[in-house]
């Protein structure tokens, strides 16, 4: 398994004091014409603080309705998420299921219009947090079986006596319409087609969590969960809507504490490792090849776990199809970090292409600024 640095948190869990990281949870569909520059600005702060910003894009509501031809985002947890943010339009966010008075959307509301993340997530990543949260899991691609295991560690009380804790599946690279994209965020457009990323699946634990206890300092906990990952989600649909692919290597996990169902004090994400069957080539797994953060900010790094010694030649090319980055050694067995300047490049797309050995690997990069 690769382990990225600080950008996932694979157990064991820390026990030493952090600042809260922020969860953001964005209200958004597919018909909403402003939403993508909501995408861009979530973006943008992830790539600004990485390792510390997590983004959960909630489809719900009239802009998300299923219509026939269409992939139908909505899952069963989208109605309780939104009716608690108390939202008055789209794109709506949350930072941590926290009030902002002067950022909220309504009197009490935890949703916030899309020029208040920034501000509100700075205020939360520079306050202690008193949870620490760690999770890592496997994915057997023959059965589907995904296995998440947190951790979570109390370097201070909680005020609550019980705490929930949450575990939300996303997935990336769900194509699809988007109204608005080709002004607002045309860098994720592939043809007439838009990139959805960070999109809910599903919550493991629940609508808003399993309940934790002890919550004083000192207490560790720790938590299994399994899952049966279908084929495409939803399981039903109705109206001549579509089903999407649940594709094992776009998914990623986000581990969260709550003191309630708001309030969340810190989250996480985890590295998802995925067993292949002998003879399936590893680079199929995509912690074999990681590119993080992405989107990115000017930087991103590539990270390589390798088991032997391998020649490894990596190049990326704009959308146009020019290279603007190449990258060709020999390099020893275990773990390896790629710097990729990307300073002097224009915001959008790029494609990364891999040649470990002799497998392939190709992945889409966002960069924005």
């Amino acid at each position: 398994m690769l382990a990225a640095g600080v950008l996932l948190a694979q157990l064991p869990v820390s026990t030493q004091q952090q600042k809260r990281k922020v969860l953001l949870e964005e209200f958004t569909g597919y018909t909403c014409q402003f939403c993508p520059d909501g995408h861009k600005k979530a973006d943008q702060l992830v790539a600004g603080n990485p390792g510390n910003v997590f983004v959960i894009n909630i489809h719900h509501g009239s802009y998300s309705t299923p219509a026939s031809g269409k992939i139908n985002f909505q899952t069963s947890f989208g109605g309780g998420l939104l009716n608690q943010s108390g939202l008055t339009g789209f794109p709506a966010g949350t930072i941590n299921r926290e009030v902002f008075p002067s950022y909220s959307m309504s009197s009490g509301s935890t949703a916030m219009s899309r020029s208040y993340w920034t501000s509100a997530a700075n205020t939360v990543m520079n306050e202690d947090s008193y949870v620490n949260v760690a999770l890592q899991a496997t994915i057997n691609s023959t059965t589907r079986e995904l296995v998440v295991d947190v951790e979570v560690y109390y370097t201070g009380n909680s005020p609550q006596g019980t705490n929930k804790l949450n575990v939300a599946l996303i997935q990336d690279g769900i194509m699809e319409t988007q109204s608005g994209a080709s002004t607002w965020y045309p860098e994720m457009m592939v043809g007439n087609l838009y990139t959805h990323n960070k999109v809910l699946r599903h919550l493991l634990t629940g609508q808003f969590g399993e309940a934790i206890s002890p919550t004083t300092q000192g207490t560790k906990i720790t938590k299994q969960y399994t899952y049966t990952l279908p084929a495409q989600l939803p399981l039903t649909v109705t109206g001549g809507a579509l089903k999407s692919d649940v594709v094992l290597t776009k998914l990623k996990l986000i581990a969260f504490v709550a003191e309630g169902n708001q309030y969340v004090v810190s989250a996480n994400s985890g590295p998802i490792t995925i067993n292949w069957p002998a003879g399936v080539a590893d680079l199929s797994d995509e912690h074999a090849l990681q590119v993080f953060p992405n989107p990115f900010n000017n930087n991103a790094t590539f990270g390589l776990n390798l088991s032997q010694k391998e020649n490894v030649n990596i190049k990326v090319y704009n959308i146009a199809g020019a290279e603007v980055f190449t990258y060709n050694e020999n390099l020893n067995p275990g773990l390896h970090q790629i710097n990729f300047d990307g300073s002097n490049l224009q915001e959008g797309m790029y494609i990364v292409k891999a040649v470990i050995g002799n497998k392939v690997k190709t992945e889409k990069i966002t960069l924005v600024k």
